[in-house]
């Protein structure tokens, strides 16, 4: 396998052939200086693949578009929807550096620094040569130093308009991951806010960690975890938890009159003792959906979509029909679109995370019905002289329904319950 490097303009006049992939050896044979050396072998492989994919991700995305960037990334590096986006993104802030993609491309420096360079330059102005040299002798943790120091320097007013940047890029990431079916959340904050919540976390965590006692076997870590719990979930002053956040469904079971199988919206099955503690909690909703007792129903009278066409949506798609968003963070699509005369009618709404609702409006995706009445968003077809892109993906598994579609809502014997 070989790779071609070299800056934008002489990519196409010099080719640098050099190998992609390391000789296959029996390691327990090599000394520790040969252990040593193999291993910078695998770190310049590493970077010159990670250029291959760069500029390959780049020119997909440059001839099509982001979206259809992604969604190839994900299939084709079998990655997650977001790492997915991650990639697409680095790949175009790459392409805007072209010392840094040359020096990543000839494996002289590792792909993290190249993307930290990247992402950098794409926030302010910076000495790309400067950087790139100091990337092809630093660890990542000095080199994180140096490229701070720098953005300062080169903001040429003490550092205040990088902290306004810090302030614009704040942002929070909250997910379910695929792995173990735990939430991970994670964030970044400017430095002034990230030490209020620092000081906070840490205050509620020594309170935990007194009202607990010295038999208490919980970790720092378990109890950091309890402490942003109950800073976010309560109100302030009596610790009560804030109302109805939750929706859990439930199977009824007519014989022994009793809700049964309960579960959390993904699917995720439930101790009926946690959701009855749940209960407590929470003000209960009812869910049964039909036609006289909630609004699912309402043609041209409401533009946007009521609380119980909402719930019913959310039962009854689960997340983004696109690209698997969680349901809660997803808004209404009207299938036909109330500026041409759609209905605000639960048939005629989806859920659409709002870069999959973009796609919609601004790329015309369309929404289509499967057979089995569950929907999914399409990319518009390609033009007759374009090279092919997938005109469909597999669909996001799905859990067995709550809500069914139509007239059937309302004659089911499956009763969810909002909690």
């Amino acid at each position: 396998m070989e790779f071609m490097a070299s800056e934008q303009g002489k990519w196409a006049e010099e080719k640098v052939t050099v190998p992609v992939w390391p000789e296959v050896v029996d390691v327990a044979g090599l000394t520790l200086s040969g252990l040593r050396e193999r291993l910078g072998v695998i770190k310049r492989a590493e970077s010159r693949l990670a250029a291959m994919k760069t500029a390959s991700l780049a020119e997909y995305a440059r001839r099509s578009t982001d979206g259809l960037a992604r969604r190839m990334a994900c299939e084709e590096l079998q990655v997650s929807r977001r790492q997915a986006k991650r990639e697409v993104e680095t790949a175009e802030q790459l392409t805007q550096v072209p010392e840094t993609l040359e020096a990543l491309g000839s494996g002289e420096i590792p792909e993290a620094h190249a993307k930290q360079i990247a992402r950098a330059a794409s926030q302010g102005p910076v000495n790309e040569t400067v950087l790139v040299e100091a990337a092809r002798s630093q660890n990542f943790d000095t080199f994180s130093k140096t490229l701070r120091d720098h953005q300062q320097e080169q903001s040429g007013d003490d550092g205040k308009s990088q902290f306004e940047k810090q302030r614009e890029r704040r942002s929070v990431s909250f997910f379910k991951s695929p792995d173990d079916d735990m939430f991970i959340l994670s964030g970044k904050f400017d430095p002034v806010a990230g030490h209020r919540i620092e000081a906070a976390l840490a205050a509620k965590e020594r309170s935990l960690r007194n009202d607990k006692g010295a038999a208490d076997q919980t970790s720092f870590n378990q109890r950091l975890a309890d402490a942003l719990e109950s800073l976010v979930c309560s109100e302030p002053g009596d610790g009560k938890p804030l109302g109805a956040n939750l929706i859990l469904t439930a199977d009824w079971d007519a014989v022994n009159q009793r809700m049964a199988d309960a579960r959390l919206l993904d699917g995720t099955p439930l101790p009926m003792s946690e959701a009855l503690r749940l209960a407590c909690d929470a003000d209960i909703l009812p869910a049964a959906f039909d036609r006289q007792g909630q609004e699912l129903w309402v043609g041209r009278k409401l533009r946007s979509a009521t609380e119980a066409q909402r719930a019913a949506l959310i039962i009854r798609d689960r997340h983004c029909i696109g690209c698997g968003q969680s349901a809660t963070w997803c808004e209404v699509h009207h299938i036909h679109e109330w500026s041409r005369g759609g209905p605000t009618d639960l048939d005629n709404l989806v859920l659409l995370c709002t870069p999959c609702h973009h796609q919609v409006h601004d790329d015309n995706w369309a929404v289509h019905r499967r057979r089995d009445g569950t929907y999914e968003l399409r990319p518009p077809p390609k033009p007759a002289d374009s090279e092919p892109f997938p005109d469909s993906h597999p669909p996001p598994t799905r859990q067995r329904a709550q809500v069914p579609i139509g007239d059937d809502l309302g004659k089911s014997s499956r009763q969810p319950a909002l909690v």
